[in-house]
């Protein structure tokens, strides 16, 4: 974990640097960035963990393989203007206990929000077994954002839990707990549980997740996740995935949405670039693409 720390000290001096009408409680803005290759595969990774991306979903899936992983994603959607940029970093090589880090600055006019918000996750992981691990995510977001006409400032302490359970070589299992301090703002960070498996056959992985979202006080929002991703060649990764998920829209009207991933991407020993996008079949117009550049060490 020691490695990590000159990201570490980067990620925290990014976040010191940024100290209309009612949103709908799953505005775009409250949305976290999960990273180029979950995206890809409908948002599900609870079970697999075998890329930075399980700093947000599983922080347990760090212990799955050695890695010393660091990647840059940016992020864009135009239905909602919004962009994400971010930088994490992945180390389960330098001891018994796997490390990570990630900051995320998002900007944009997100319906007249004009936010400018920061966050950073710090995780950790520990394998009790060939077969066993548990992980943690401490999150911290700041920054500030226009709602009913003022600015609004915030600092928000949250964190996550996880487990990840491998029943041999192809078959694996998570389960988590997201953002269990509870904050004032919980449409930032909201209370969810999930689980999730993945079958990892060769050149072939067989994903699925199942989600429920507390940050509706009235109701919870059940989000099931599904995709699959290819090896072609050893080197080239294709990636699809449905997610059907709740949303509420400014008048406040409630409905489900379907909506299609994909995704592909190149890698090697030393690194990768990598493209996932989504669009609604519900919603026009709402669609997002996130860019990865990753390194290997």
């Amino acid at each position: 974990m020691l490695r990590l720390l000159p990201v570490t000290a980067l990620c925290l001096l990014l976040a010191r640097a940024g100290a209309t009408a009612e949103l709908p409680p799953d505005a775009g803005i409250f949305d976290e960035l999960v990273g180029a290759r979950s995206l890809a595969m409908g948002g599900a990774h609870r079970g697999l963990g075998t890329s930075n991306d399980t700093i947000y979903l599983n922080p347990a899936g760090m212990s799955v393989a050695q890695r010393y992983a660091v990647e840059l994603n940016y992020g864009y959607s135009p239905f909602d203007k919004l962009t994400d940029l971010n930088v994490s970093a992945v180390d389960s090589k330098s001891g018994p206990v796997a490390g990570g880090i990630s900051y995320t600055h998002t900007r944009g006019d997100g319906g007249r929000t004009d936010p400018a918000l920061h966050r950073v996750y710090i995780a950790a992981s520990y394998a009790l077994t060939s077969m066993v691990a548990l992980g943690t995510t401490v999150k911290h977001v700041r920054g500030d954002f226009v709602e009913d006409g003022r600015r609004r400032s915030l600092a928000l302490y949250s964190g996550d839990v996880g487990v990840m359970i491998r029943a041999g070589d192809a078959l694996s299992f998570g389960a988590t707990a997201h953002n269990v301090v509870k904050e004032e703002l919980a449409r930032m960070l909201p209370l969810s549980f999930g689980v999730g498996a993945a079958l990892n056959l060769a050149s072939l992985v067989v994903v699925a997740d199942f989600d429920i979202d507390t940050r509706r006080p009235e109701d919870t929002l059940e989000n099931y996740r599904v995709g699959a991703e290819y090896f072609l060649a050893n080197a080239f990764p294709l990636r699809v995935g449905y997610t059907n998920a709740p949303y509420t829209d400014r008048a406040g009207t409630r409905s489900r949405e379907s909506v299609v991933t994909a995704g592909a991407g190149w890698l090697n020993q030393s690194g990768g670039l990598a493209l996932g996008g989504q669009a609604s079949l519900d919603r026009p117009k709402n669609w997002s693409l996130l860019a990865s550049l990753q390194f290997f060490l």
